[in-house]
């Protein structure tokens, strides 16, 4: 059986918008939890949660991507660029076309079904935007990380829970282990809150 190695890292997370900032912040055992701070959760009982904050899209996306990604797929294409910066690796143009991208996402895009649900049932419209589907897709992640590295191989998202990653960085193991793809990005995104 050929080796399989992991060979970068990103994250985007509550405790650390980056790979090492997130392993500075365990180290140092901080806690991600904190009092929500938008007004969105004004009348909710719990304000606590494990929010990403600070994050800045246009840091990382080009201005014209930002609307056609609701937050859990800019968290997922921007820990995808710093796992494959961190790897060092050249994508050839055979791993650019048999690479495969598997990323796991409970819930996908969240915001995008949300503002949807709002505009249909508070503000009483017709209809939703009509990137209401391509935003909330569970597999809107995988796909935006394929098109920003043109990786043409395998692209899904494993929806097990909160497994969900866990299984899409077994299944990419397996993958490259197999034979079927030389190379895998994988990992996974959430974005409950916003």
């Amino acid at each position: 059986m050929p080796r399989v190695v992991i060979t970068g890292i990103g994250v985007v997370s509550p405790i650390g918008l980056t790979r090492d900032a997130f392993w500075r912040s365990l180290i140092a055992g901080e806690c991600g939890i904190r009092t929500i701070q938008s007004a969105d959760f004004d009348q909710l009982r719990f304000k606590q949660a494990a929010d990403v904050q600070n994050f800045v899209p246009e840091d990382h996306i080009p201005a014209k991507d930002i609307s056609l990604m609701d937050r859990f797929a800019q968290f997922a294409v921007v820990a995808a660029k710093e796992a494959m910066a961190h790897s060092g690796l050249e994508l050839t143009q055979l791993m650019r076309e048999t690479g495969a991208v598997v990323t796991g996402s409970c819930i996908g895009g969240r915001s995008a079904e949300e503002v949807g649900y709002r505009e249909l049932y508070i503000h009483g419209r017709n209809r939703v935007h009509p990137l209401t589907i391509p935003l909330g897709m569970a597999n809107a992640g995988a796909s935006h990380i394929s098109m920003c590295f043109g990786i043409q191989g395998p692209s899904y998202t494993i929806s097990t829970a909160c497994a969900s990653s866990a299984h899409a960085i077994g299944q990419a193991f397996h993958m490259v282990r197999s034979g079927t793809a030389p190379i895998a990005l994988a990992g996974g995104s959430e974005a409950p809150l916003y």
